[in-house]
């Protein structure tokens, strides 16, 4: 997924990183989503219930060959392909696991 556009966009924006969508990326996605989230980092407006349904459409499931685990979501007119939380947890993706200390400050606004 993405192949055609990756170069397209590293045309006019050279530091673009190409991710593979892989059982394990997807994994270490959710998992640091889900820290941020339980450790109270991530928040957002309460009417943006679009973001809090995003989240919940992505569910774990087996791999096709039943060795491995994987993160999918289903397409609906509500929550389109959980498009929302994959983007968030891109840059989710980015923030350090621990919390705030003196060495470490970090803050995100999304429009």
């Amino acid at each position: 997924m993405g192949v055609g556009v990756y170069p397209l966009v590293k045309q006019f924006f050279p530091g673009v990183t190409a991710i593979s969508y892989s059982p394990e990326v997807k994994t270490r996605m959710v998992l640091k989503a889900q820290n941020i989230i339980r450790s109270g980092r991530l928040q957002f407006d309460a009417g943006w219930t679009d973001i809090a349904q995003s989240f919940m459409a992505i569910r774990k499931v087996l791999t096709p060959s039943g060795r491995a685990v994987t993160y999918e979501a289903g397409r609906s007119e509500e929550t389109g392909h959980a498009d929302l939380a994959w983007s968030a947890m891109h840059a989710l993706d980015y923030e350090p696991f621990e919390r705030t200390t003196v060495n470490n400050t970090s803050s995100m606004e999304f429009f």
